[in-house]
């Protein structure tokens, strides 16, 4: 730990293109300790952001598809039957 107490390096490995396009592993980052090692706000909301995103996205995604099977079977059967 460096004598301040502030910032911790961890391995300094070059980023590859697997990496980069976080399809593979990362090499570690700086790492906060001591007093600075917390979440800051704006991380939280960006967080609480990002998963109401996805779980609305994924509801109406989920919402679509149904729709539309539903909306082609009856299509179908009305084919089918007429």
């Amino acid at each position: 730990m460096p004598p301040d107490g502030d910032v911790e390096k961890g391995i300094d490995q070059k980023w590859n293109i697997g990496a980069l396009a976080g399809i593979w592993f990362q090499p570690p980052r700086k790492v906060a300790t001591g007093k600075k090692a917390k979440i800051q706000w704006w991380h939280r909301l960006r967080s609480i952001i990002f998963i109401v995103a996805i779980v609305v996205g994924g509801g109406m995604a989920i919402a679509t598809v149904l729709g539309v099977i539903f909306f082609a079977s009856g299509f179908l059967l009305e084919q089918f039957i007429g």
